[in-house]
């Protein structure tokens, strides 16, 4: 039910964009479609994937980073020293 959703809201981004075929965007999705070889529902299916893939893999990496920082207060501190700006 929600990927059918989600599906419904590429499919009338992509109407959009080619209604809108005066404002060419040099991204992603102008080059997904600007080929013939698939259709639209492999290119609502590939962005749905990119967009999904993507976001649990970055998941994935910020878990095990908090996890192993958690593991390690030296490396923590090292952390802080180089992202936190002094306050002086």
């Amino acid at each position: 039910q929600a990927r059918e959703r989600i599906s419904s809201t590429v499919k009338g981004i992509i109407e959009e964009r080619r209604k809108a075929d005066c404002c060419k965007r040099d991204d992603f999705l102008n080059v997904l479609l600007s080929t013939d070889e698939l259709s639209d529902e492999e290119k609502v299916s590939f962005v749905l994937d990119s967009l999904l893939g993507g976001y649990e893999t970055t998941s994935l990496m910020i878990s095990m980073v908090v996890y192993f920082l958690g593991q390690s207060a030296q490396d923590l501190d090292l952390v802080k020293v180089h992202t936190i700006p002094d306050q002086a």
